[in-house]
């Protein structure tokens, strides 16, 4: 099942989106989020993510990234979003975040609504590299381009896809891959339903 949004799509790179910049980072996500409902100018945001070092990572260069990759995934999210994410439950957060995730790369809202709720309806315990690797080539079909990057870049892809999915509750671990049972807060739900997301609500809903 291919999202119609996908036909809206030019380019391979709209189509996987940040996927590479890194986890959900939550912790991270929350502190972003409150800095965003500031309307930080560049100078104001390079302030609190370099100098104050909000997110208390180790070097500019890991404070910047993952500021950037956060920032990307909230890019057109409005302020109640934000607010949700900067101040509600860890889990709140945390399926705000995977939602936000899933809207920037229709790759992996694809591989949910599409593996994931094959595995679940099939009642298979867990998934395997196998699963994302038939994936990838089915949709280098689709985006040649994918075909054409590098064995370590399409590797790193697959190994932040689980790690992401794995950070969501999905799956136990991106070891075992054993599957789990996410159940969607009505706030995310209602939130998805008002930005007419409904296509987020069956990747994240798997039923």
């Amino acid at each position: 099942m291919t999202n119609p949004k996908t036909t809206q799509i030019k380019s391979y790179k709209d189509y996987l989106g940040d996927l590479i910049g890194g986890s959900l980072m939550i912790k991270e996500s929350q502190i972003v989020a409150e800095l965003l409902l500031k309307k930080p100018t560049q100078e104001e945001w390079l302030e609190a993510i370099v100098n104050q070092n909000v997110l208390q990572k180790r070097s500019d260069a890991s404070a910047k990234r993952n500021a950037a990759t956060v920032k990307k995934r909230l890019e057109g999210m409005s302020d109640e979003y934000l607010e949700q994410i900067a101040s509600g439950s860890t889990e709140l957060s945390t399926q705000l975040m995977f939602a936000a995730t899933l809207i920037n790369s229709t790759l992996l809202a694809e591989f949910m609504r599409n593996v994931m709720l094959d595995a679940k309806r099939m009642f298979r315990e867990s998934l395997d590299l196998g699963d994302w690797e038939s994936f990838w080539d089915e949709r280098s079909r689709l985006f040649p381009e994918l075909s054409k990057m590098s064995e370590s870049s399409t590797y790193k892809i697959s190994q932040v896809a689980f790690k992401v999915i794995a950070d969501a509750g999905y799956i136990e671990s991106t070891r075992s891959k054993k599957l789990q049972n996410v159940y969607l807060l009505p706030e995310v739900r209602s939130l998805l339903l008002q930005m007419e997301r409904e296509d987020i609500i069956s990747a994240m809903e798997l039923n």
